[in-house]
């Protein structure tokens, strides 16, 4: 499913001393089965965007095209409910979502309250479990008696089970180890190849966005201020960090790398390994070997 943003503006508690435009004048596509990752520092208005996408928020002005679904200022012209069948949303901290007396329940209310069957919600929990890192035994367990990690993995199952087309992650490995990072981000990777999903993806882990996004949106302050690929986008190293905005650890040292010796240009690389290829080769240069 296509997303499209036409001069899309929100104002949270207009006509008030505490008006705030958040979102000034949005104009954009994304692709259907990108991968995209939102990027933009505190208060830039990544949440209030990823808000539209299932229609918790809605325009002030403009319009918002999710597929055959339009999101227009004060009307609404069609059934939220099948918007959100097919957009799934992972808040930050989705285990605080937990609510169900067991794992089973909790992942199966969002595909029975779309209209799946009991019995075939239960078998989509069966075989997400796995998919996410955990056992089968836990399907009569209580969520709350499980780690922290644990609950996390059984939210982030309890969207995955209605299968939505549109999957749109804010911050999902926010308070994790770097192994937990790791984890729950292959898993992402991993649902997006196999269904072929249109996935969106809020972060202020830069070496996130570098590493999986094929396309990425740069906000800032209600505004894009670019976008492209991750090469197009992370080749503006001064106007990101002028923003506020860190670059992937690779990019940052290259650039350092770049201004300490006086080169005129370093590649853009986002993977250690390749890194170290090119500083080995740089070095045998050097030396003239």
């Amino acid at each position: 499913m296509d997303i499209q943003f036409n001069e899309v503006v929100h104002r949270y508690m207009p006509g008030t001393p505490f008006e705030k435009l958040a979102l000034d004048g949005i104009s954009l596509k994304i692709p259907s089965g990108s991968f995209t990752a939102i990027i933009g520092h505190t208060g830039s208005g990544k949440s209030t965007f990823i808000q539209h996408l299932n229609g918790l928020l809605k325009p002030s002005s403009g319009t918002v095209q999710i597929g055959s679904f339009t999101l227009t200022a004060g009307k609404n012209k069609f059934n939220l409910k099948e918007l959100r069948k097919k957009v799934g949303l992972v808040f930050q901290y989705p285990e605080h979502q937990l609510f169900e007396e067991t794992v089973a329940k909790d992942i199966c209310f969002g595909p029975i309250n779309f209209g799946l069957s009991e019995e075939r919600a239960l078998n989509r929990a069966r075989k997400l479990l796995p998919q996410v890192g955990l056992s089968e035994d836990l399907l009569e367990v209580s969520p709350f008696q499980l780690s922290g990690g644990q609950m996390r993995r059984v939210a982030i199952a309890g969207v995955l089970a209605s299968r939505p087309e549109i999957l749109v992650l804010d911050e999902p490995t926010a308070g994790l180890d770097p192994e937990g990072r790791k984890q729950i981000m292959e898993l992402f990777t991993n649902y997006h190849r196999e269904h072929e999903t249109t996935t969106i993806l809020v972060t202020h882990q830069m070496e996130d966005a570098a590493r999986f996004a094929d396309h990425i949106i740069v906000l800032n302050e209600g505004k894009v201020e670019m976008e492209g690929s991750r090469e197009q986008v992370f080749q503006h190293t001064t106007r990101l960090t002028e923003i506020g905005l860190d670059l992937p650890d690779t990019v940052r040292f290259l650039n350092e790398f770049k201004n300490r010796f006086q080169l005129k240009e370093v590649p853009l690389i986002f993977d250690m390994k390749e890194l170290a290829a090119y500083m080995a080769a740089h070095v045998q240069k050097g030396r003239g070997l």
